[in-house]
């Protein structure tokens, strides 16, 4: 029975928008007309925007947000993202199912008042299985993105430990790259980003005098007229000062505990490393 009054919805959405008509003359009939011609085609295009965010978006920008580009942190954004759509169609299959039942109780009635309230329940139906639909996009978007972060990086599984082993790296890389927008953006070194540096063991000056000559040279080769670096020269110039100053945090860990690594493996989720 449910599944005759899904197929059902499409014909009477419709029915749901223009069906002041029947119960008033005073609905204006050329709007009334205007929305019988052209509706059917917008409510098929808001398909494409079922979801807060293009596919785009989400993998460009949601995964690198505040985490850079550092894999195994954009891995970790998808499970928080996916985490959250989960949540969502969970909560999402009580109410489709609250809703389907109260279509089926009301479909069939003579009454005006509950057949605008069989109406609206049609129009709810199709939005929320719209916003259903866009949930599992989205997963879907963030397994592939999940799934080519790994291959490009030649991952082939990971836990907790591999995770952990790349943090200190992840955080030499973002300082340089915070300092680099600092400078950029007004000349010096913001306070947070001189802390962040102290943090994780690289001098701020010392971090300051890389991105100054980096953002020296990159304005030399602009000037020179010759092709506009990509953003991937950037990139690589964080990669490259993440690699050559990766072991800094070790030294600070051996100042703060007496030891060059305070994670403690035992208490980590492993299934790869041993």
């Amino acid at each position: 029975m449910p599944d005759e009054i899904v197929k059902q919805l499409n014909t009477d959405i419709l029915q749901a928008t223009t069906g002041f008509l029947v119960q008033s003359a005073n609905i204006n009939k050329h709007a009334v007309e205007k929305v019988n011609r052209y509706l059917p085609e917008l409510e098929e295009k808001t398909r494409a925007f079922d979801r807060n965010n293009s596919q785009s978006t989400l993998a460009f920008m949601t995964l690198t947000m505040l985490n850079g580009q550092s894999p195994y942190r954009m891995m970790r954004q998808v499970m928080a993202e996916v985490e959250k759509r989960k949540g969502a169609l969970v909560e999402a299959q009580v109410n489709h199912a609250k809703v389907l039942k109260d279509i089926e109780r009301l479909q069939d009635s003579d009454d005006p008042v509950l057949q605008a309230k069989y109406r609206q329940k049609c129009v709810n139906i199709a939005t929320m299985e719209q916003k259903i639909n866009g949930s599992f996009k989205d997963i879907a978007t963030l397994i592939d993105a999940y799934n080519n972060i790994k291959e490009a990086n030649g991952i082939e599984d990971w836990d907790e430990e591999a995770f952990e082993k790349e943090e200190k790296k992840h955080h030499v890389r973002r300082a340089f790259e915070l300092m680099y927008r600092n400078v950029l953006v007004g000349g010096r070194a913001s306070e947070a980003t001189i802390e962040y540096c102290q943090q994780y063991g690289i001098h701020p000056q010392v971090c300051l005098t890389e991105v100054s000559g980096y953002l020296a040279y990159t304005a030399d080769l602009i000037a020179k007229g010759e092709e506009p670096p990509h953003a991937n020269h950037l990139e690589d110039f964080l990669n490259e000062m993440a690699e050559k100053y990766k072991s800094n945090p070790d030294a600070t860990s051996e100042r703060l505990f007496g030891k060059s690594d305070v994670t403690v493996t035992d208490y980590m989720y492993k299934t790869v490393t041993k």
